[in-house]
Formats: structure tokens, sequence, C-alpha cells
């Protein structure tokens, strides 16, 4: 189980927000011998598909250099012009797949975690303790459970191909001592088709290795980057508040809705009791509404309060506790009486319409 410095085990996973935080600081999965494996392979096909022209354009300048050799002479004047046309060619040569390779490499990194700048990572990845300590850096690579595994990994690699170039030209023994009878044109095909061998079996393992590494790289950032119990608590804390704030912010807002229901009451056309542990107020105007609304309602001491309201400011007070056990419980404060409603409200609504004429 992994531990933070203070020996708290993670057991949460890692939330949206930590996780952000760690890719603005460059903290992300993923493996170098992804990127290794696709620059071996697809850089040394792009070597052997061009190799042929980047040969001839060699052999041509070799050629130039040779048949004008015995008219070339070399003064502290035309030297540097010399070596900036042999920089020239090289760089003719080998700038393009050199451009090729790394457009590969970083295609390989961008594919595994997306294009986005790590804003953080020089801002607060580097401390001054750092630069004036750097043994602490160095412990931090050479000393760490993650370190022993990578240098364990390596050697496992280096093992493993060192094998493959064995595998490869001890089969090619017999043929590597006929060289010497063969012409100087042939050397050369062979030495490129033993590379080519090696190239397309070191590469196969490297593909197979970098999988397996990809997937270990994956779940071993899921570990670094879970969270301890109290590291939730406090990133909920910083979110969404303080639970005792939030909660007297809700209890607040519970007080104000109240208020302003209990003061709808005084609007209201009746008041349903059952009659002392609900309470409901009704509005209705017909130009306006085309059903009763539900404007108040409450059990025990807030139904009090409603029925207090009420006898202040006249609104009658009709006592029916299946109504009104059904209008509290079925329909929300500021919701229109439902249909199946309609009769037994209209009868209460005529009713109290009867006592205000006779009033």
């Amino acid at each position: 189980m992994a531990e933070n410095k203070e020996g708290q085990e993670k057991t949460e996973p890692a939330s949206a927000k930590r996780l952000n935080e760690a890719r603005a600081r460059g903290q992300v999965s993923k493996s170098m011998d992804v990127t290794t494996a696709a620059m071996m392979l697809f850089g040394g096909l792009i070597i052997f598909l061009f190799g042929k022209s980047l040969i001839s354009a060699f052999q041509d300048f070799m050629k130039y250099i040779f048949y004008n050799s015995s008219s070339i002479t070399l003064t502290d004047n035309n030297v540097g012009s010399l070596f900036m046309q042999l920089l020239l060619l090289l760089s003719k040569i080998l700038l393009p797949i050199l451009i090729l390779i790394m457009l590969i490499g970083f295609i390989a990194e961008v594919s595994q975690v997306g294009f986005r700048f790590a804003t953080k990572k020089f801002t607060e990845g580097l401390h001054f303790k750092q630069i004036f300590n750097p043994f602490s850096g160095l412990k931090k690579i050479f000393m760490s459970g993650r370190a022993a595994f990578e240098l364990v990994k390596s050697f496992a690699k280096l093992l493993l191909f060192s094998l493959i170039v064995y595998q490869v030209l001890s089969s090619r023994a017999e043929e590597t001592i006929g060289l010497m009878e063969r012409p100087i044109a042939d050397i050369g095909a062979f030495i490129a088709e033993v590379c080519f061998e090696l190239l397309i079996k070191v590469s196969i393992v490297f593909i197979l290795v970098a999988i397996a590494d990809f997937f270990y790289q994956k779940y071993r950032f899921k570990e670094d980057m879970k969270m301890t119990k109290q590291e939730t608590k406090e990133e909920t804390k910083q979110t969404e508040g303080d639970p005792k704030i939030r909660q007297r912010i809700r209890s607040i807002l519970r007080s104000r809705l109240r208020k302003l229901m209990l003061k709808k009451v005084k609007t209201a056309e009746v008041v349903i009791t059952n009659p002392t542990h609900f309470a409901v107020a009704l509005s209705y105007k017909s130009e306006n509404m085309s059903a009763p609304i539900l404007v108040a309602k409450g059990v025990d001491f807030l139904a009090l309060q409603i029925r207090e309201i009420a006898e202040q400011n006249g609104v009658p007070i009709v006592e029916d506790p299946p109504l009104a056990r059904v209008i509290f419980y079925k329909v929300d404060v500021e919701q229109e009486i439902p249909e199946n409603l309609f009769k037994a409200v209209a009868q209460v609504l005529a009713y109290v319409y009867h006592l205000k004429r006779r009033a």
C-alpha cells in the first residue's frame, strides 16, 4: 500500500483536481521505452529507406575530394571554406533524417500524455534548497525504489539485446568468414542485411518491453497519485468549503425561505389544517391562475405559525385532515394542485367563498 511522507496510507483514488495539478507540474504517466522503441524502429526504417541516396551523395563528395586532391592546396585561407563545404554536405545528408527521428519521438511523447504545457514545472518544481543542496536530488535518484527498478530493467534489457546480437552474429558466422573471398560490394550488402535483421529483432523485443512498461507506468502513476483520507477531506474543504460553514449557509437559506413562505400566507385564500400537525395554505386568483397554488406548508411548529399568521390576517382556516396530509406530501411550495385534488380543493374554496359572502 502506498504511503505519504507522514506514513499515512494512500487508499483513496486521485481526484480530478489532484491530477490536473500534477499535470501542470509535469507529473504524467508515460514510458520512455515507448518513445525509444518508436525512434529505433521508424528511425532505422527511414535510414534503410533513404540509405542508398545518402551513401551515393557521400560517395560523390569523396570522389570529388580524391579526384581533385592533387589540385587542392590547404592554406589558412581555404581550409575554412573546405570545412564549411564538408559541414554543409553532412547537414544535407543527416539533417533531414535527424529531424524525422525527432518528429517521431515528439509524436510518441504527445500520443502518451497529450499536448499541454506544464505551466508549474519550473515555478513550483524547483526550490532553492535543491539548488544549493544537490545531494537531496541525487539521493532521490539513486536510492529510491523506482531507481532500483529502472536499474534492474536496464540491465535486463542490455542482457536481452546482447543475446539477440549474439544469436544473429553466430547464425551468420560462416558467411562472415567467407566475406574475405567475396567482392567489396558484397561486403557492404552483407553488413546492411545483418544490420537490418538486428534492427527488426531488437525493435520487436523493445516494442514488447515498451508495451509492458507503458502499462506498468500507468499503474505506478495511479498508485503514486492516490490520496489519504485526510488529504481528501482537506481538498473537499478547499473546493467546497468547510462542512460547518456549508451547513450554516444552508440553515440561513432555509430560514429565509421559511420567512418568505410565511409572508405569502397573508395572501392565501384558505389554510387547510390537520388540525394540529399539518397546515397548508392555498392561493387562487381566477383571473391569472389556471389552478390553486400551494404557497406555504408546514408540520408541527411551522404549522402553528401558519395558523397564527392566518388568524392575524383574517385568512379562513378549514379543518380537513385527509386533504391537508395529501397536499402536504404530494405538492411542493409554489406548485399547482394536481388534477386529482381539484374536486376536494374546489369544495373547500366554495365553502370559503360562501363564508365571505355571508360575512
